[in-house]
């Protein structure tokens, strides 16, 4: 399961030394719902190796400010604890694990 993050927790989340994906969302948002699925699978098939987060910008949203989030759903991809990448729009399981496996590859290398 995606561990739900709060603004207070984030920052915790976000000092894995492993690759870490938080999902930027809210709930009228109707493409973060189709997202939400293909992240807990890929949580579930990427088994550790990744950390999945996801915070609810509605109910915290100094973190989408803090990463001129301007669109969700967002990934915010963290490596070593920094913020490396954003990953904004809805974007299907398949081009997530590509992109992902490329990611852990770079991490791992």
């Amino acid at each position: 399961m995606i561990e739900p993050v709060t603004a207070a927790q984030f920052d915790q989340v976000a000092t894995d030394t492993k690759l870490t994906v938080v999902d930027l969302w809210a709930d009228w948002c109707g493409p973060c719902k189709m997202q939400t699925p293909a992240l807990e699978a890929l949580d579930e098939e990427y088994d550790g190796q990744i950390k999945f987060a996801s915070l609810d910008i509605d109910a915290n949203p100094g973190v989408a400010e803090k990463f001129d989030i301007m669109s969700i759903p967002a990934l915010v991809i963290f490596k070593n604890g920094q913020p490396t990448e954003k990953v904004v729009g809805f974007h299907p399981q398949a081009a997530l694990k590509k992109y992902l496996d490329q990611k852990l590859a770079e991490v791992t290398a």
